[in-house]
Parts: structure tokens; C-alpha cells; sequence
């Protein structure tokens, strides 16, 4: 089914209600060797447009303009603009299944221990890199399914590890079973939700809010026992 683009003015309304002055205070950053050059100013002022305006509203010109360079100079670099979404998107996807595989690689193999450190590295990866994890996730639908199947083949990859894990925990008895697609599902979702609205401050930074999301997660995870009361225990 196609998708008809919302007007303009819709869709600035629609970002203005749900993320805006904290997310317009961000400065766009990709993961270290995303691009350089043109090409990575380029990526950088789009990741700013896309994430403050939305995909439809920005045009090619815009980001031209802002990057200080013609419309035909940028097309030497992206043909299309979706050329550069898809790029973004592809980016923070490669960048979260990376990091997932690294912490997998790292930590104990109970699934306690890899449930809270998956957890932990997605809220990271998603606080660290604001506008990426927003553009990744809220423009995603606007690419065609042949430029968005590499993405969707990673977050299919990397959202294996973390049910897989989880899986191993309800078998073990350690994680409620019949509860742990949507438990899971929800802990996923306020990772997602973390760059709308987190500021971090001196006294509380990514890793504080890592460590409550995890904790968090865990507890949310654990069976009840017969006089529904959460198990306790690691």
C-alpha cells in the first residue's frame, strides 16, 4: 500500500507535539567513520532537518544550501534524497547490531546478565546519538523497500539477539515466559522514546540512565511468585 505524504504544515505540527525545542537543541553526530568530507556534512545537516522537520518537508535545496554547496554538487554525492536517508538509516542500524554483538561478546553468558547489558548498550546508542535514533526509527517508512531491506535485515538480526536471550531466561525459569513478547516489546519502546526527552545533566548522564532502564527492564522480566510478589535475585 502507498503511502500519501502528510501536507507540510501537518507534519510540522505533528513534530512539534511530540519532540521539538529539546531535540532542535541537539547537535547532529554520527558514529565515528560514518563518512567525511562533503559527503559527511552532507549526512550531518540532513540528520538536523530530518529529525526537526521530517523527511517530506526538507528538500534537496535546503540541504544544499545549508551545507554551502549547489543542488547539482550534492546530487555528486547522494543521487537522490532518498539516497541520504537511506544512508542515516542504514547507519544507525549497522551501529546498534555492532554494539549488541559487542556487548553480547563481553558480558556473562547468563540471560540476566545479557538482557541488562542489551538493554543498557540500547539506551546508549540511542541517547548518545539522538537525532540518528530518531531519524532511524520515525523515517524509516519513508524508503521504498528496496532501500530500506538492508536495514530491516539488521534490526531483524538485532532484535533476534535480544528475544533470544530473553527466550533463554523464561526457559530457565528466570523471566515471566508468557508475558516476555510484550514485556520485551515495551522495554524496547522506552529506549526508543529515551532521545525525545532526556537532557542530560552533572549529575545524572547516559550511563545513570542506561543503568535505570536496565534495572528497570529486569524487574519488569521477572515472574511473579504464587502470592504475586516480583522474584527476586540476579
Amino acid at each position: 500500500m502507498s503511502r500519501r505524504a502528510a501536507p507540510l504544515s501537518e507534519n510540522r505540527e505533528a513534530r512539534d507535539f511530540t519532540a521539538l525545542t529539546r531535540v532542535r537543541a541537539v547537535e547532529p553526530r554520527l558514529p565515528p567513520g560514518s563518512s567525511e568530507g562533503t559527503e559527511l556534512r552532507i549526512l550531518l545537516e540532513s540528520l538536523r532537518r530530518f529529525a526537526h522537520h521530517g523527511y517530506p518537508a526538507t528538500s534537496v535545496r535546503q540541504i544544499a544550501a545549508a551545507v554551502g554547496i549547489k543542488a547539482p554538487s550534492l546530487y555528486e554525492h547522494f543521487p537522490a534524497k532518498e539516497d541520504i536517508l537511506a544512508r542515516l538509516v542504514l547507519i544507525g542500524h549497522r551501529d546498534l547490531h555492532a554494539a549488541f554483538e559487542r556487548t553480547l561478546a563481553s558480558c556473562d553468558p547468563d540471560p540476566v546478565s545479557q538482557v541488562r547489558e542489551l538493554v543498557r548498550t540500547h539506551v546508549l546508542s540511542h541517547v548518545t546519538y539522538p537525532l540518528l535514533a530518531i531519524v532511524t526509527n520515525d523515517e524509516l517508512h519513508h524508503l521504498s523497500p528496496e532501500r530500506a531491506a538492508e536495514a530491516l535485515t539488521l534490526r531483524e538480526r538485532t532484535e533476534r539477539l535480544a528475544v533470544e536471550a530473553g527466550r533463554r531466561g523464561a526457559e530457565l525459569g528466570l523471566f515471566d515466559g508468557a508475558g516476555l513478547i510484550a514485556t520485551t516489546a515495551a522495554i524496547a519502546s522506552m529506549g526508543v522514546r529515551a532521545p525525545y526527552w532526556f537532557v542530560p545533566t552533572p549529575g545524572y548522564g547516559p550511563a545513570d540512565l542506561a543503568d535505570a532502564y536496565a534495572k528497570l527492564a529486569i524487574r519488569m522480566l521477572r515472574p511473579e511468585s504464587p502470592r504475586g510478589e516480583t522474584v527476586r535475585g540476579e
